[in-house]
């Protein structure tokens, strides 16, 4: 029963919004010549955001206001269970440029402003640009959104077939946290968008 409950949650919530809408980001192609209108800020405070809380969802231990641990437990779950092997440093600048991104749109990194684009044509999640005639290491959201929607997946099917029960009981545990009614989620419709709760204090 509670495996269907957070498989329930999976579909709604997770593919059908946050998988839904960065399918449709993916599509959106930066302009050339100045790399603007590409929306690789929005796709990227997307995947991180959603890091964050599937993280929180995954860890026993997990705290809404702990944005960084739960952020490093998604990546890592399991030694790297859904993700590439991301070192500690990519960790690390992926949870600051959150931080830039989520207080003031623009990403920063140690409280400098930072890069961040859409390569397709690189296989490495930090790429170096050229702005304003300077050298500058990018966040590369193309990777960043294919590394996450492969995670997804993976999780997906992790959620199907996992045989220890207990994380099943630490999900629900932070759902009901969430206050997520459950029972609604097969209810929804595809044009309604339904916040998956307020977290109680």
């Amino acid at each position: 029963m509670k495996r269907e409950k957070i498989l329930d949650f999976y579909r709604i919530f997770i593919e059908g919004y946050i998988k839904g809408d960065l399918e449709v980001l993916s599509t959106i192609k930066p302009n050339p010549d100045n790399g603007l209108r590409g929306c690789a800020i929005p796709t990227a405070m997307t995947i991180i955001s959603s890091m964050d809380l599937l993280g929180l969802l995954l860890n026993e231990n997990g705290k809404v206001n702990d944005s960084q641990t739960n952020i490093s437990f998604f990546i890592k779950f399991e030694n790297f269970k859904f993700f590439p092997r991301y070192g500690d440093n990519e960790i690390e600048k992926i949870f600051n440029y959150r931080h830039g991104m989520m207080h003031h749109f623009f990403p920063k990194f140690k409280g400098l402003y930072a890069g961040i684009c859409k390569n397709d044509n690189s296989p490495n999640l930090f790429v170096n640009n050229t702005i304003n005639g300077n050298q500058e290491e990018s966040l590369n959201v193309s990777k960043l959104t294919s590394d996450f929607l492969g995670a997804i997946v993976k999780l997906k099917f992790f959620l199907e077939n996992e045989a220890n029960e207990s994380i099943y009981d630490i999900i629900m545990t932070h759902l009901k946290d969430f206050d997520y009614y459950l029972a609604m989620a097969p209810q929804l419709t595809t044009c309604t968008t339904v916040n998956p709760g307020t977290p109680k204090n």
